[in-house]
């Protein structure tokens, strides 16, 4: 009862401004009508609150850019030009009582905070910012028709929640979410604009550094909260599409490399200990480096990653060659002083020739050097890993790659 007392005087306070203004004969212009406004203190409650319709809202996003979109916070950072408008037919018939005639009327920052504007906020935001340079980027516009627009630019950082298990072949959904902070739906009812043929307006983003925009969806939903009730929300989904172009140049080609370069060791002779040894350990070293250095700019998330799939191959891949040539190397080699090896293990016994001298006798037997089939063994086991690993590790690629490929369509 109070509230609507004051509303009254306020109200009456301008009626007698405006008669006070009309018997004195001025110019009836735009600057005078916003001269007068500046000393008439005016509601701050929507236009439709002491009835009981819902004051409608209706909203148009103009994104203007997607600066970064970061794995590690999980969060993105858009710039974003945001459009209300809704209708206030008191203020309009005010303005008419003082015979003032224009097809609309423009407020900027200083002047608009004589007219209630919506408490819209974003619940997931992290961090927000209104562009001040030169002056704050608001302005309001009162139409004919009561219509009242409200533009305002804003820097947002909202969270939005990953799922990394393809990553990088990943697809995610990052959302704006919008809602009357202290009127519940009853009061305030926010939805997208109808007259525009797509309310949420993408065609300045050109391209992302490591996404590509697919599609954008729009909704319009009520959220309960357990203590104000139902609010009226409005939520924009952006689908993006990872650019794996970056990723193949800076981690799978890198990767491949090494593995083939591990693989150099098979065509090495037996006894070249040190440059196998060399190529095997920097091969497993090399590539646990750049594991780490994958998934230092990644959250350390419990499931594995389309990344981690493929690192962990490639380290198996060259740790087994590691591992073959110790194999190759133990099976050939004869530790003197040792009375048994695996070289005499398996070795043929002697073999012994005889030949008959132009008298027909019998010559003394030829003994030939004992052979190790272990020798024979490990010599095999390097020509047949030239081969079994790369086609073994292709097989890995047709399957990896067919795969991840497949489920990134859209």
């Amino acid at each position: 009862m109070k509230k609507t007392g004051i509303k009254i005087m306020d109200t009456g306070l301008f009626f007698l401004a405006l008669c006070v203004y009309v018997v004195s004969g001025q110019s009836k212009s735009r600057t005078d009508f916003l001269t007068l406004l500046k000393d008439i203190p005016l509601d701050r409650t929507p236009p439709n609150y002491d009835s009981d319709d819902p004051t409608i809202i209706s909203c148009y996003l103009n994104v203007n850019q997607v600066d970064t979109i970061r794995e590690s916070d999980m969060d993105f950072t858009v710039d974003i030009g945001l459009h209300l408008s809704w209708k206030n037919d008191e203020l309009m018939t005010q303005i008419r009582t003082g015979k003032y005639e224009f097809d609309y009327l423009d407020f900027d920052a200083q002047n608009m905070d004589k007219v209630w504007v919506p408490d819209i906020y974003f619940p997931n935001e992290k961090k927000a910012a209104l562009h001040n340079i030169m002056m704050a980027n608001k302005m309001l516009r009162l139409n004919k028709d009561s219509t009242i627009s409200y533009t305002i630019r804003v820097l947002l950082t909202l969270s939005c929640n990953m799922d990394l298990r393809k990553y990088p072949f990943d697809k995610q959904v990052c959302s704006i979410l919008m809602e009357s902070f202290g009127y519940t739906a009853n009061k305030l009812v926010l939805k997208w604009d109808e007259s525009e043929a797509i309310p949420v307006m993408t065609e300045n983003i050109k391209e992302l550094r490591q996404f590509r925009m697919v599609n954008v969806d729009y909704h319009n939903f009520t959220r309960t909260h357990n203590i104000t009730g139902n609010h009226s929300c409005l939520k924009a989904d952006f689908h993006l599409v990872r650019n794996i172009g970056y990723y193949v140049i800076q981690m799978y080609i890198p990767s491949l490399l090494i593995v083939m370069l591990s693989w150099l060791s098979f065509w090495l002779n037996v006894n070249s200990i040190p440059g196998r040894v060399t190529l095997g350990v920097l091969s497993v070293l090399t590539i646990s480096t750049q594991s780490s250095g994958v998934n230092a700019s990644l959250p350390r998330v419990s499931y594995t990653k389309a990344i981690d799939v493929w690192m962990a191959t490639c380290l198996v891949f060259a740790f087994a060659a590691l591992i073959e040539f110790a194999v190759v190397n133990v099976l050939s080699q004869k530790v003197p002083g040792r009375r048994f090896s695996l070289a005499t293990l398996f070795t043929v016994p002697n073999e012994k020739d005889t030949s008959v001298d132009q008298d027909g006798k019998v010559s003394i037997e030829i003994s030939h050097m004992p052979r190790s089939k272990v020798l024979l063994c490990s010599e095999y086991l390097d020509v047949a890993s030239r081969f079994m690993f790369p086609m073994a590790f292709g097989i890995f690629n047709m399957i990896y790659w067919i795969y991840y490929l497949n489920v990134t369509e859209y």
